[in-house]
């Protein structure tokens, strides 16, 4: 499977670590074809550009959480994988993002390493989703 053509959303509202982020996915051979720093605009470029993962920061400075994007694209119909990413190990927050479904829970500072097992758990999951369909 061409991982090039895998498209990656990241909404992250600390700009460093979102041009970490976006290199750390680039570089394992996926393609961020959408950024966002606040909720509402995530929300809006999701739905522009639907793209086929998607990595959020769950604390993020606004009046929506990474955890209240999930939910309002869920309510919408929306089958992305979901990849959270935190610098906490708040267990209720651990235990609230979970319950979404998502894929996975990557602490802060995310490694190569771990980002590359979690994307690979979230295209095997997409594509199981496709096919199921």
């Amino acid at each position: 499977m061409d991982m090039s053509s895998q498209q990656v959303m990241i909404v992250e509202d600390d700009l460093l670590l979102l041009m970490v982020e976006e290199r750390l996915v680039n570089n394992l051979g996926y393609n961020v074809v959408a950024k966002a720093s606040e909720g509402q605009h995530a929300l809006r470029l999701f739905r522009e550009v639907n793209p086929e993962l998607l990595i959020v920061d769950i604390n993020l400075k606004g009046e929506l959480t990474g955890i209240d994007i999930v939910e309002q694209l869920k309510k919408e119909g929306s089958e992305v994988p979901v990849i959270f990413l935190s610098g906490e190990q708040d267990v209720h927050l651990i235990e609230k993002a979970k319950s979404l479904g998502i894929v996975d829970y990557l602490l802060k500072p995310i490694t190569a390493a771990g980002l590359k097992k979690s994307l690979n758990k979230a295209m095997h999951r997409r594509k199981a989703a496709v096919h199921a369909a």
